[in-house]
């Protein structure tokens, strides 16, 4: 993969990474939603004729095992100012590691 397109799958899923924080859902609730979204797209390839379903859905897992395999560098930037509410101001996927942690502490 050469660096252009290695940095444009970066930025969409820097961008896919954000959007989805804001939804409340667990890490692992969104990664079960980026794999749904991931056969889906692969379903939605077989429909456009790309190749047979199941094999349009073998490539994309894959693609997602290819992805695993590289480096990740991930930076949590404070986005704003504070409203108060100590969990809401909290990165949602560090706030629900930090409850199961302490849930698992009691």
């Amino acid at each position: 993969m050469n660096d252009q397109l290695r940095a444009k799958i970066g930025a969409v899923a820097g961008k896919l990474v954000q959007e989805a924080m804001t939804t409340g859902l667990t890490w692992e609730e969104i990664v079960a939603a980026f794999g749904l979204a991931a056969k889906a797209t692969a379903q939605a390839a077989a429909s456009a004729g790309d190749a047979p379903a199941d094999e349009c859905v073998a490539r994309a897992r894959s693609c997602l095992e290819d992805a695993f395999a590289q480096d990740v560098h991930v930076v949590i930037a404070d986005g704003g100012a504070p409203s108060g509410d100590a969990e809401a101001d909290e990165n949602p996927l560090l706030a629900t590691a930090r409850r199961r942690h302490m849930s698992r502490l009691h």
